[in-house]
């Protein structure tokens, strides 16, 4: 390995792993290799604690870089064009074995003109100053006694523009004092830290934070009091319905409360605070500005809130700061997290710059320029991740996950963009089609409960479960059940009552707790029964089943009865014989079955093939393809209907 390369690794290591340095993994960092002819750079997107020998940086020929900051006609091109020009020449002057969907930082051309190692943060102590109205002269007088002051470094647009001002005020700072800064505060964004060596930058950073940190408050620290559960999921529904009335976006909403947010959460003046707009960059592309403070946490008066900062061309705020309860957040569970630690961050420094003078935020010309810039929004989709998909980024929650077809019907929903909450009284089959589902796609959103349908209480703990993880419920697939294969005069009483309570009582108490969520959220939604063509068609030797199955239909229909002036719609789907997977087409039932029609056992499958019109198997991907239809837009005047996916063997009329 370079060695160059190491001292970045090590750098970036020592101060991502340190959260009072970054916030969200944001930051970035570059060391020069000994000959000053290639510099190894962090690549956007990539965590500093998370970087690594093999990823997570770029090799770039330093004087490629600087011909792209040297370049006058540049700076001539519209903003948009001209930064989208500039990261294609930043990609050209990489020189590495690293996939070229890895960028380099977008600050590359800044890091090619300092010293040879950089330190960019963004800690909150030095974002008190840089984001207070006089943050210049405080610090000016709090780093008075050095004898080569800070640079200051006025807002500039990131990228370009932004190098082409450090690289003047630099050249500047160099006439005067005879040498380059070793210390950059960056107004309204950070630092920037530069010097011969990384262990030299590394204690030039700890300076730096130790000696600002001394004039400011830290956080009076406030005891939490539990939320009670209801009041939880009461707003994070509320949350939710006010961004899908805003944006028609589905998102899930996560709740965060510690010693911290409690603290700022009392503060008579915190709504004022938060409505100075957004602080930097990274608070504006990740929680699309500041926490919305709410008082009571009502969907109308929120979507009210929200709708008023999208008629001025903001983005809708993504962090709730309600009253007594704490920060909700709705974004995917990859980027809640830094949305959380940005907004601690945010609360903190705008604490202390009010004490300072006065916060200062992003102008709107500045926030329209971050949020047309492409490579904030490549940033982002970086840590999020993209959903695409019919059910793009939609909660469903599948009953008999663990295997047959509730595995597909699971796996297909996945791959549709939804979040899926695979339930089943078997957790660890659940959790091999958890395995099977981040195999296939690592950066979808899945979850395991334990769930025995035919339990009141346990049906309420996934659905518990279920709110807590994701936030809200869009889907409802009843898929467990079982297939007692009894001859009428042979039929055990207790396998008739345990088909009945699987079968229909499962999916009565699983329908009753969704129907109750999507009915508080607002939102419409959809619920599929998973019959059979036995519930249309009855099949020999099946008393329990062909009842439960036919019971599946009618319940469904009543329920989009009810459900239906709730904009949420109801339908059964009755597959034909799917053999991949299943637990009721085990050995006995398949020799079972074998005796009824006097075959051999290997020849009940090729049998039951031969039955349908198209003389095809029927696999667990066509059901779930039925599945995902008719939870999806295009089904949006679908309700109480049956869907029939058995290759053309029961015709439905």
């Amino acid at each position: 390995m370079d060695k160059a390369l190491a001292e970045l690794i090590r750098i970036s290591r020592a101060t991502g792993k340190d959260p009072a340095l970054v916030q969200g993994g944001g930051g970035n960092t570059s060391v020069k290799t000994a000959d000053g002819r290639f510099m190894y750079i962090k690549a956007s997107g990539t965590a500093l604690k998370d970087m690594h020998a093999q990823r997570g940086w770029r090799r770039m020929r330093i004087e490629a870089v600087l011909a792209v900051l040297g370049d006058p006609a540049l700076a001539t091109l519209p903003a948009q064009r001209r930064e989208t020009e500039v990261m294609n020449r930043l990609l050209l002057a990489c020189e590495d074995d690293q996939p070229e969907a890895a960028r380099p930082s977008v600050e590359a051309h800044l890091h090619a003109l300092l010293d040879k190692a950089v330190i960019h943060l963004h800690p909150n102590v030095v974002g008190a100053y840089v984001n207070a109205k006089n943050g210049r002269s405080l610090l000016e007088d709090l780093f008075k006694d050095e004898s080569f002051p800070p640079l200051w470094v006025p807002y500039t647009d990131p990228g370009f523009m932004l190098a082409r001002r450090i690289s003047r005020l630099v050249e500047a700072y160099q006439a005067e004092q005879g040498r380059m800064p070793s210390v950059l505060f960056l107004e309204k964004h950070g630092l920037f830290v530069t010097a011969p060596t990384g262990a030299a930058a590394l204690r030039q950073v700890r300076r730096v934070i130790d000696r600002c940190g001394q004039g400011l408050r830290l956080s009076q620290r406030a005891k939490t009091k539990p939320v009670p559960p209801e009041s939880l999921r009461r707003t994070r529904l509320q949350v939710r319905r006010a961004l899908f009335e805003t944006t028609g976006q589905y998102l899930p909403v996560h709740h965060f409360l510690d010693e911290d947010i409690a603290a700022f959460m009392r503060r008579p003046d915190a709504a004022r605070l938060l409505s100075a707009g957004a602080l930097n960059p990274d608070e504006l592309v990740y929680a699309n500005g500041p926490a919305l403070w709410v008082d009571k946490p009502d969907a109308e008066r929120m979507a009210t809130a929200l709708r008023k900062q999208v008629d001025k061309g903001e983005k809708p705020a993504l962090a709730f700061l309600v009253k007594g309860q704490g920060l909700f957040v709705a974004a995917k569970q990859q980027v809640a997290q830094t949305i959380r630690d940005i907004a601690l961050g945010s609360f903190f420094i705008r604490i202390n710059a009010a004490r300072l003078g006065g916060v200062t935020t992003l102008s709107r010309r500045q926030r329209q320029f971050i949020n047309e810039w492409e490579m904030e929004s490549f940033r982002r989709a970086l840590v999020e991740g993209t959903s695409r998909g019919d059910l793009k980024d939609r909660i469903a929650i599948v009953t008999g996950a663990g295997s047959g077809l509730g595995r597909s019907i699971a796996v297909g929903l996945a791959r549709a963009g939804a979040m899926v909450a695979l339930a089943d009284i078997d957790a660890p089959a659940a959790a091999q089609t958890a395995e099977q589902i981040l195999d296939q796609m690592p950066r979808a959103s899945v979850m395991v409960c334990h769930c025995d349908v035919t339990n009141e209480a346990s049906v309420a703990g996934a659905f518990e479960g279920l709110l807590e993880t994701f936030g809200g419920l869009d889907i409802l697939v009843n898929a467990a059940g079982l297939a007692p294969p009894f001859a009428l005069v042979d039929l055990p009483p207790d396998k008739w009552r345990l088909a009945l309570e699987v079968n229909l009582t499962g999916y009565f108490l699983m329908a009753q707790q969704a129907a109750r969520i999507l009915i508080e959220q607002g939102m419409g939604g959809s619920i599929i029964n998973l019959s059979s063509k036995s519930g249309l068609d009855a099949s020999k030797n099946n008393t329990p089943y062909n009842a439960t199955k036919a019971g599946e239909i009618h319940m469904a229909r009543g329920w989009a009865l009810e459900l239906g002036p709730h904009g949420i719609r109801v339908n059964s789907i009755c597959p034909g014989n799917v053999f991949e997977g299943s637990k009721i087409w085990n050995p006995e039932y398949i020799r079972v079955c074998a005796k009824k029609y006097g075959i051999k056992p290997e020849e009940v499958i090729p049998y039951y093939v031969s039955k349908t019109a198209l003389n095809r198997e029927i696999k667990g991907q066509d059901v779930a393809d039925a599945v995902v239809f008719l939870c999806s837009d295009r089904a949006r005047r679908i309700t109480g209907q049956t869907l029939v996916v058995d290759a053309g063997q029961v015709m439905v009329r």
